[in-house]
């Protein structure tokens, strides 16, 4: 049975930052955010859906609905350069990232002597190399990678000596303590990510291309999300309780490789190379799926060829790539670049969002209810605030 493409979304949600957010959040907070996590998986659910259909029953990924929808050139031309510098920009901040994190995950777990530097440019090879394959080959990647990666994190939060009746009632009791206001937003946005809208319709509408039926193909999608998305959620969901079992044990989490040094005394040996192997895979998948979500905006919204095997897709997806290894290489700080990127996530979220949705409303194939439409509308106006609160957080930075 085949699975769709749905694997690179939590690829893509699931990296270094996700990783950061949620363990610092059960460092913080304990297991009071959970809930939050189950809403932002839904929310997730919601948005992807709408992707879905918009590459598999339009046929369009959202960059070419984007340069065909705006028959107004100055309306269009905005928002492609929009798209151009977000996207860009964004996944380049986001690339330096995935690929520092997946090295540290490595130098944590093997406490190598060389410099963290030597292993960005490993991973980055090894990045290029697997972006080389054909696509339902790399959907088997993916595939593999996510769940691997969710094994690994599972077993760690098995390992660790977690409080369940106080996960069980984080999970479905909404609250939030005082000062976790912001950790809400992050948690939230560090999983409705924006390049997923972009990279979503353009991967599902290749997958799917050999496939007459549409609508069997749409549902075909979605189960493959049914069962991709819930286990990225639980994935996020056991890093934070394994950081919940850390509160009160160290003053925070500011940098992801020491993240499994400080959980060996409390889970022990076998969760602390569990948990490094589970970043590196993290910082991996995330690695791969930034770079062709840039690629596949970017050729969609010119419209130059999106096929994997273009000169145009390859050369966005390569400059991405090459950037985050050049920045990396140099010992450049991730911080700058991901306050950019979140710049550019505030003000393409909200829009992205919202255009989609429109783009599902038009589409006559499939008739969806209208309490789906308004969970869909729900979720929007959800990005619009997030998108202003990420606003207000890159003025502070400044």
């Amino acid at each position: 049975m085949r699975t769709g493409t749905s694997s690179l979304v939590v690829a893509a949600f699931v990296g270094p930052g996700t990783v950061l957010t949620c363990a610092s959040a059960g460092v913080d907070f304990g297991y009071a955010l959970g809930w939050v996590l189950v809403f932002a998986t839904i929310a997730a659910f919601v948005l992807q859906s709408y992707t879905a259909s918009t590459g598999i029953l339009a046929r369009r990924g959202l960059g070419e609905a984007i340069r065909t929808e705006l028959s107004d050139r100055r309306v269009r031309g905005t928002a492609t350069g929009l798209v151009v510098l977000g996207l860009w920009i964004g996944c380049a901040a986001f690339e330096l990232g995935n690929l520092i994190g997946a090295a540290s995950g490595i130098k944590a777990l093997l406490d190598l002597p060389f410099d963290l530097r030597w292993l960005v440019g490993l991973i980055s090879l090894c990045a290029a190399i697997i972006l080389l394959l054909d696509l339902r080959i790399l959907i088997r990647v993916f595939s593999a990678l996510v769940v691997g990666m969710s094994a690994l994190f599972l077993v760690g939060l098995v390992l660790a000596p977690v409080d369940w009746s106080a996960a069980l009632t984080g999970l479905a009791v909404p609250r939030i303590p005082e000062g976790g206001l912001l950790r809400v937003l992050a948690l939230v946005g560090t999983t409705v990510v924006t390049y997923n809208l972009f990279l979503h319709p353009s991967a599902a509408k290749a997958y799917w291309a050999d496939l007459d039926d549409r609508e069997t193909a749409w549902r075909g999608e979605l189960r493959g999300m049914a069962l991709f998305l819930p286990l990225g959620g639980l994935v996020s969901f056991s890093i934070l309780a394994t950081g919940a079992t850390l509160a009160g044990a160290t003053g925070g989490v500011e940098d992801v490789g020491t993240f499994a040094v400080l959980l060996k005394p409390v889970a022990g040996s076998f969760a602390s190379v569990c948990f490094g192997l589970g970043l590196f895979a993290a910082g991996l998948t995330s690695s791969l799926t930034a770079p062709l979500a840039a690629a596949a905006g970017i050729c969609e919204v010119f419209g130059w060829s999106d096929a994997p095997t273009s000169s145009a897709h390859r050369l966005v997806w390569g400059s991405v790539l090459a950037t985050g290894f050049v920045l990396g290489l140099v010992g450049w700080s991730p911080l700058p670049a991901i306050v950019a990127a979140q710049a550019a996530n505030g003000l393409l979220l909200p829009v992205i969002a919202a255009f989609v949705m429109y783009l599902t409303l038009r589409q006559s194939v499939v008739s969806l209810p209208v309490w789906y439409h308004v969970l869909g509308g729900t979720v929007v106006l959800l990005c619009g605030g997030l998108g202003l609160r990420t606003l207000w957080w890159v003025v502070q930075q400044m």
